[in-house]
């Protein structure tokens, strides 16, 4: 269709150029072959037009119409060119050949718009087309009809097919002026080529009309040539028309929002030019037609009708734009979000009610004023920064801004805004800011972080808070330290917690808490990282952050007054200079390894980190993961010490003690991988082992006299786990053991002894046969009350007790005192590490029943030890050990 398109204006000079060679014929064959070209382009253009319908589906019935009036009146002025032989210039036939093609055209074009569409157009488009066609007949009657009657004699036939062919010329012209109007935006150049197309026909006929007459045989060729315009045009705009869309066919729409500029002024500017030839008539003495003073009048009347169809369209816009712009305000009040209007100086140049009237009442008006010159003093710039200068460079308007604006009393309220530039847009021709109030959400945000970010009891920064910190101090560090982090772990609440109750212990933690905050400067951040721990950020060169872990140690340690009395309290203290590179959590775990260490050291400690500490958490880490299975593989093993009788020199008991083969670090003692275990929650697992393996090897000991004791040790994290009874009685049976002669260790220290649920436990294994004994008697959490409240048998002496026994007047008093404590009671009193003859002879002289050290029998694998017990049957002294071949009984 394209090609075809193309090629149409080509078509019509081809068409003008044969009407143009027909001119030039004699007069006989000059007006057949006149009428030959005429017809051949009539009928040409039926059939293109047609096909172009075909295109426009919805509307194609309105362009078959189309084609079937041009070749309708093809057929009739044909018709009429044969009849007009026998009558005179204006005949009826011919000139009434041109009514029906009119008519059924000006069908046709209607029917391109669709009822719903012309219903669409109400009665300013009626009256409108109306008027145009009423105009167009006056012209008609002054310019065809008027000559015709002045200058001819017609008949009554005649001048009825006269009148009836302008009216249908008029028609034409009305139905195309409103299909402009009436047509959807797409569809406006086709109406207005359809127009040209209708007015170049219907001027034609009239040019036909008067070329018919004698005085005016001229204009014949001229109307054939307008023609075939007309008919160029009527193939253009069927070849470009879009076709009405679906927002176009919706009915209902009132289409008078949408009237053209021609459909406003071109009814008028005809009826003036009506008007004016009107006068001119009558100036040079010409009488009008009375079918003109009739169609005058009625374009008069049409004329105040329109006005007042007009003057009721505005009054129902500017109804409807009031009740828009009512609606848009009140939108925009009752509105969360508020608008701001500037213009290119940014200006407010309009602004809601609800920023305006709080900047009014608090003496600082919006309107008119720079925006930036209302705003809070600390976000001009940043507002400046986001919208830019009038003067200065373009800036991307994106994007959201936070900004204060004033409030009725005088404070602040904070405004977040996002901007669209509609300076393009000329119905705006602004900045327009959509702005919300988030004071109340940044309110309240400030009082989640506070929540989320603060310690509650103490007010002062919580882990989190100290993380954040931490890290931008880690940020702005470099190699040189100028901070440091010093991590106290407050030490004596338990006890006090036990004491004084939760309570009071809360009182404790928030005065420590203001203690540190007090002691430290400023720009020092003190925070609370955990329930006894406390950090601090100490700014300071060299040793000053140690000084400053010195000051804060002395205001820990000095006594909390609580309404329940003092509270003594202190704490270990691990301190880690903050180095460039590092992390949070590395930093944090440092301060946690330098605390450690300084808890072993003692209360009131203080330690630095340093890298070996370090390298002593990477082995605990290993064995904890290389503990897992190591039963599995075999690398478990026992070793034996014996326990001497001081009276007798012989051996009466044995105790089992662990070791691990361990792979990369040989041989481990329980001491470095128990507590691993209990911290893994292995050690369960790792003494059931023990007590199946031991009492199984120890029921195949050799008897030399009494049958011997076996000890083994068992932890304070098996003990809490409430099977220990189960597991002793469990590896009993499965050795066949007696129960009598098992000896479960327990260190005297722990503070689970004073749980009732193990005294439980410790009565459950006294009615199964089995002999309890408090190991490491002596350390500094062991008591006395232990021996009256638990059911004792034997009492293990600590190796720190013993040390110096044999030199110092008071250790002798103290062992003597518990030597003759346990005799009394009935308990046995067993001293460990003996490892010189001067303990032991010192041990024999206080009296005490039994030991056990290096200086009579190191550990021992089972070989070795049976081969002990059968070198001197039973017998075991210093200077006979050297006799047992040791290796010799390994290998055996």
């Amino acid at each position: 269709m394209d090609r075809t398109r193309r090629w149409t204006p080509f078509a019509g000079l081809a068409y003008l150029t044969l009407l143009g060679g027909a001119a030039l014929l004699p007069p006989g064959q000059r007006r057949l072959a006149s009428d030959a070209v005429v017809v051949v382009a009539a009928v040409v253009t039926a059939v293109v037009v047609a096909r172009a319908g075909r295109r426009t589906c919805a509307r194609a019935r309105g362009w078959h119409l189309v084609s079937l009036s041009l070749v309708a009146g093809v057929v009739l002025a044909s018709s009429a060119e044969l009849l007009s032989a026998v009558h005179g210039p204006v005949d009826p036939p011919r000139t009434a050949a041109s009514v029906l093609p009119h008519l059924l055209g000006a069908v046709a074009v209607l029917t391109l718009l669709g009822r719903s569409r012309l219903r669409a157009g109400g009665a300013r488009l009626l009256v409108e087309s109306a008027l145009f066609c009423t105009a167009a007949f006056v012209l008609a009657q002054l310019l065809v009809v008027g000559p015709l009657v002045r200058d001819l004699v017609l008949s009554g036939p005649a001048r009825a097919a006269l009148e009836a062919s302008c009216l249908a010329a008029t028609l034409l012209l009305g139905s195309g002026l409103t299909f402009v109007t009436a047509a959807g935006p797409a569809r406006r150049t086709t109406g207005g080529v359809t127009l040209a197309g209708l007015a170049a026909v219907a001027v034609a006929d009239c040019l036909s009309v008067l070329g018919s007459a004698g005085p005016f045989g001229l204009l014949g060729t001229g109307s054939r040539a307008l023609y075939l315009v007309g008919l160029v045009l009527l193939c253009l705009a069927a070849q470009q028309d879009p076709g009405d869309g679906p927002a176009e066919r919706a009915p209902g729409r009132r289409l008078t929002h949408g009237i053209t500029l021609a459909g406003q002024l071109l009814p008028h500017g005809v009826m003036v030019l009506a008007a004016v030839l009107l006068l001119g008539s009558a100036l040079f003495m010409a009488t009008p037609t009375a079918a003109a003073l009739v169609a005058v009048a009625l374009g008069l009347l049409l004329t105040g009708v329109h006005r007042v169809v007009v003057v009721g369209d505005e009054m129902r816009y500017a109804g409807g734009l009031a009740r828009s712009e009512a609606w848009f305000r009140r939108v925009v009040r009752a509105s969360s979000d508020a608008v701001l209007v500037l213009d290119d100086d940014r200006a407010v140049t309009w602004a809601a009610s609800v920023l305006a009237d709080p900047a009014e009442a608090a003496g600082r008006p919006l309107l008119g004023v720079p925006l930036v010159d209302r705003v809070h003093p600390q976000d001009v710039e940043t507002v400046r920064a986001w919208l830019g200068d009038a003067d200065g460079p373009e800036v991307a308007l994106d994007g959201l801004c936070s900004f204060r604006l004033p409030a009725e009393d005088g404070s602040w309220r904070v405004w977040e805004a996002g901007v669209t530039d509609l300076r393009a847009d000329a119905a705006v021709g602004a900045l327009v800011l959509h702005c919300r109030d988030v004071t109340v959400r940044l309110h309240a945000e400030d009082e989640l972080r506070s929540l989320a970010f603060t310690d509650p009891a103490t007010g002062l920064p919580n882990r989190a808070a100290h993380v954040i910190a931490l890290a931008e101090e880690l940020a702005a560090a470099d190699d040189a330290p100028q901070v440091a982090l010093l991590l106290f772990e407050v030490e004596g609440l338990d006890e006090a917690r036990e004491n004084v109750g939760r309570d009071v212990v809360e009182l404790s933690v928030v005065e420590i808490g203001r203690r540190l905050r007090a002691t430290v400067r400023g720009d020092d951040l003190v925070a609370r990282v955990g329930p006894e721990v406390f950090a601090v950020l100490a700014h300071g060169e060299g040793d000053e952050p140690d000084r400053v872990a010195a000051r804060c140690l002395s205001v820990v340690e000095q006594p909390v007054v609580t309404p329940l009395g003092l509270v003594d309290l202190s704490a270990a203290v691990g301190l880690v200079p903050l180095v460039g590179g590092l992390g949070p959590e590395t930093v944090l775990d440092r301060a946690e390894l330098a605390v450690r260490e300084a808890r072993r050291s003692g209360t009131g400690s203080v330690r630095r980190y340093d890298p070996a500490l370090g390298a002593v958490r990477d082995r605990r880490e290993r064995l904890r993961a290389d503990l897992v299975g190591a039963r599995a593989r075999g690398e478990l093993g026992l070793v034996w010490q014996p326990i001497v009788s001081l009276a007798e020199q012989r051996v009466t008991g044995v105790e089992a003690l662990v070791r691990w083969n361990h792979p990369v670090f040989g041989e481990l003692e329980p001491e470095e991988f128990i507590p691993v275990a209990e911290r893994a929650g292995l050690v369960g697992d790792v003494q059931r082992w023990v007590l199946h393996e031991a009492l199984l090897a120890a029921a195949a000991l050799p008897e030399h006299g009494a049958p011997l004791r076996l000890g083994i040790n068992v932890s304070a994290v098996h003990l809490a786990s409430g099977t220990v009874v189960g597991d002793v009685s469990s590896a009993l049976r499965a050795a066949g053991f007696p129960a009598q002669r098992l000896v479960v260790e327990v260190a005297g220290s722990t503070t689970l002894l004073e749980d009732p649920s193990v005294a439980s436990d410790f009565a459950a294994l006294r009615l199964m046969g089995v002999h309890l004994a408090l190991d490491d008697f002596g350390a500094p959490s062991s008591t006395l009350d232990h021996l009256t409240r638990l059911p004792v048998d034997v009492v293990k002496l600590d190796r720190t007790f013993l040390a110096r026994v044999d030199k110092e007047k008071q250790t002798r008093a103290l062992c003597a005192s518990v030597i003759g404590i346990g005799g009394d009671l009935g308990i046995d009193v067993v001293a460990e590490g003996v490892e010189t003859p001067s303990q032991l002879t010192v041990l024999r002289t206080l009296g005490c029943g039994f030991a056990q050290g290096f200086l009579l029998s190191r550990p021992l694998t089972l070989p070795a030890l049976v081969a002990c017990l059968d070198a001197g049957g039973g017998h075991l002294w210093p200077g006979q050990v050297g006799r047992v071949d040791v290796a010799r009984a390994d290998a055996g």
